[in-house]
């Protein structure tokens, strides 16, 4: 989390260091903007608030409807001639949680020697108890290269149109499980925090369609993963579909 976090500054510190001023023309009425400002001068931190709509769980464990998550990217545009629209790209992270009353654990065959690959129990499963708790989840983190096209009406900031479509890709920074609860080692109702770094077999790329549509400083925002989150053939072909909304402040 100290490594995000650290980054998250670094991109905002580049981005200010990087920033353009957009140059003006005052009318009567309202303030025009350059055709060449168009796509250039805005958008350069998004920040995307969203829910993981995770498709492929295994039938034996129970997901939870909300899975909170964020991203956020620095990019720089590339307006296309005079038009309204740009091309864009930049680096940022994302943070992705799968809520459910599962553990993702190695499978063992009949002779409980481990295949290699993972699999889902059920908390009662594998902690051989009945289990209370409040919080249970699978945390993944990635890096990530956005590349994206975008249309811009040719108002201000705060009230442009705006469209865009695009694709990006990510590397693994890190992940794990966290459980609060009951004290399942001591089988007390003590409340504890287990959590459980390097989960095995989760993919270290992943990749998909994202989009976005809106006014001004805030849009919707949707995101199709493309690839599952564990390794073919070594655990279950998970993927989220992310829906929420962006902001861009800047």
């Amino acid at each position: 989390m100290k490594k995000i976090v650290l980054l998250i500054i670094v991109m905002i510190t580049f981005s200010k260091v990087y920033s353009q001023h957009e140059e003006t023309i005052k009318s009567d009425n309202d303030t025009l903007y350059f055709p060449t400002d168009v796509n250039k001068g805005s958008d350069k931190i998004i920040i995307d608030l969203f829910s993981d709509l995770w498709q492929g769980v295994p039938s034996n464990i129970k997901a939870r409807g909300i899975n909170q998550g964020f991203s956020t990217y620095f990019m720089t545009n590339y307006p296309i001639g005079f038009s309204n629209f740009s091309f864009a790209w930049g680096l940022g992270i994302s943070c992705h949680n799968f809520y459910s009353d599962g553990v993702p654990v190695l499978e063992r065959d009949a002779n409980n020697n481990p295949t290699g690959n993972t699999m889902f129990e059920t908390l009662g499963t594998h902690y051989q108890t009945k289990v209370n708790y409040t919080k249970n989840k699978l945390n993944i983190n990635y890096l990530e290269l956005p590349i994206e096209f975008k249309f811009k009406s040719r108002d201000g900031h705060n009230r442009q149109l705006k469209f865009s479509f695009g694709f990006k890709v990510g590397y693994e920074l890190s992940n794990h499980t966290k459980y609060v609860g009951d004290d399942v080692l001591e089988n007390t109702t003590d409340q504890v925090t287990i959590k459980k770094s390097d989960i095995k077999n989760i993919s270290k790329w992943n990749y998909g369609v994202t989009a976005r549509i809106g006014r001004g400083m805030f849009n919707l925002f949707g995101y199709y993963s493309l690839s599952k989150i564990f390794d073919k053939d070594k655990g279950p072909q998970m993927y989220p579909i992310s829906v929420g909304i962006s902001i861009t402040p800047f």
